[in-house]
């Protein structure tokens, strides 16, 4: 327990109907999770304004609210007690982050941010750390660690409520530094605010989630709030134009990466690529390491110098970085290998035009010869609309035939969601585009056309095990059905 007074010293608040000497049980912003004695932050929302749930939160037991002076006006004449401020989901951050003890302080926290690429650095950040003996959480969209158990995410960034608990579990189950991916949601709801970052990675930055943020320069404003909160050193990808923004947004020391160019304080050579993983060198403060990385494409490459980057500032050495990529995995759902058939099958959770073209110019590249590269994709209902007809271009110019389908369509028609993704792909590659709005049955087909020296991908959905539906959420998983199809063309083969 925690009191009023210690919680809110030295913030823009004014207290209602409340004792300062009163000690609450414990902080939530979500009324299902009020015990007796809760302080229950009122925070409003993208979709619902927290107060509505106030007199759920009451009944439930909350003592304290924390909310603005509108809705304190309403409460008045109820037993309960007020913090009283315009800024509640700030205010609420900062008295979560102090009833815990204020971990982001006692912990090293790194904090991943960008479009593409967050998932997969802060999941090497954590290989690299624990390979090399030092104790590190992750909160990520795979994963959630706290260092003793590891859990499926909800959300790619918990509520500020829950990051401030799950750290404080991470220090007392004997972390040291803990990775966390920044989505541009949280930045932007302050979910994080009240953190104290050591360090920021910044991956790159390409348009997405503007049916949220309504503009790219809106979207690229609720990246940078990452960097007001690191305190000691940003690493950041310089090959992106967006980077001198973030350069200059900056407060602690920036440290600049590259890919193929030794103008950057860390560098990586790409020596030789296959189907298998790259070739590459690293250049840094550690001087340099040569490494079979077990990963497929460029942009993994510098996925992994940021994170080695960051690694080396935590105590890891070079042979420690080095004999941890040797042993590294992708990340469920990033270009994982699906079964052992001839025919190499891949499942990725691109979902950005930027993503599905990195990714899918990566599997080029190394596609044996002769071959050709099948790609199932779709696009997911109810999100940015604008990209819909560029990942229909981009599936069907870098790959030699896709399969338009279904992704998760939500409240929208699949069918109409297709008609704008095919509307982006041209007349002259039309013939080369199968229009099938089932998801299995795309999956199936691609799996059983492809011959041996070709390569099938099949991308947006990466590690989800459902598919979101108008009326239903149903059980769904590219891999176990890209399996089931390659085990079905195995057996016809016998």
């Amino acid at each position: 327990m925690q009191s009023i007074k210690r919680l809110i010293q030295g913030l823009d608040v004014e207290l209602s109907n409340i004792d300062v000497g009163l000690s609450v049980t414990t902080v939530v912003e979500h009324s299902r999770r009020v015990i007796e004695g809760a302080c229950f932050v009122a925070r409003s929302g993208h979709r619902r304004d927290g107060a509505a749930f106030i007199d759920d939160a009451i009944e439930r037991g909350a003592s304290v609210i924390v909310c603005t002076p509108d809705v304190a006006d309403t409460l008045k004449h109820k037993a309960i007690g007020c913090i009283v401020t315009y800024k509640p989901e700030a205010i609420g951050a900062e008295i979560a982050e102090r009833f815990y003890g204020n971990p982001s302080s006692n912990i090293k926290l790194i904090g991943v941010t960008g479009t593409n690429g967050k998932t997969t650095v802060a999941w090497l950040v954590r290989h690299i750390l624990r390979s090399c003996s030092t104790r590190c959480g992750m909160l990520g969209t795979i994963v959630c660690d706290d260092g003793r158990v590891s859990k499926s995410s909800v959300l790619t960034t918990p509520s500020f409520c829950d990051n401030s608990r799950l750290l404080r579990s991470m220090i007392d189950n004997g972390c040291n530094v803990a990775v966390m991916e920044c989505s541009s949601h949280a930045l932007d709801q302050g979910r994080v605010s009240a953190l104290r970052f050591h360090s920021g990675i910044f991956t790159n930055f390409s348009g997405d989630h503007l049916d949220y943020h309504g503009t790219p320069a809106a979207y690229l404003q609720a990246k940078m709030r990452l960097f007001d909160l690191v305190q000691e050193s940003a690493i950041i990808n310089m090959d992106d134009p967006a980077s001198w923004s973030i350069a200059d947004r900056c407060h602690a020391k920036v440290y600049s990466c590259r890919t193929e160019s030794d103008a950057a304080a860390g560098w990586v050579e790409i020596l030789n690529e296959t189907l298998n993983g790259s070739n590459i060198k690293l250049h840094g403060p550690w001087g340099t390491i040569e490494v079979l990385l077990p990963l497929i494409g460029r942009h993994n490459a510098t996925n992994a110098l940021q994170a080695a980057f960051v690694a080396h500032q935590m105590g890891a050495d070079c042979e420690g970085i080095r004999n941890a990529l040797l042993t590294c995995t992708p990340p469920p759902g990033r270009l994982e290998r699906v079964g052992t058939c001839n025919v190499p099958v891949f499942v990725d959770f691109a979902h950005t035009d930027d993503a599905l073209e990195q990714m899918l110019e990566s599997v080029r590249h190394i596609l044996p010869d002769g071959g050709k590269l099948h790609v199932v994709f779709g696009c997911g209902g109810d999100r940015d609309r604008s990209k819909r007809p560029r990942m229909g271009r981009i599936a069907s110019t870098i790959g030699d035939v896709a399969y338009a389908t279904s992704d998760n369509p939500r409240s929208e028609d699949p069918d109409a969601i297709l008609d704008e993704v095919l509307s982006g792909v041209p007349s002259d590659r039309r013939p080369c585009v199968y229009r099938i709005s089932d998801r299995k049955q795309a999956i199936e087909k691609a799996i059983h056309d492809a011959s041996e020296c070709d390569v099938v991908v099949i991308a947006g959905k990466g590690h989800e095990k459902n598919q979101i539906l108008k009326d239903e959420t149903i059980p769904f998983d590219d891999v176990s059905i890209a399996q089931d199809a390659i085990d079905e063309r195995l057996q016809s083969k016998v």
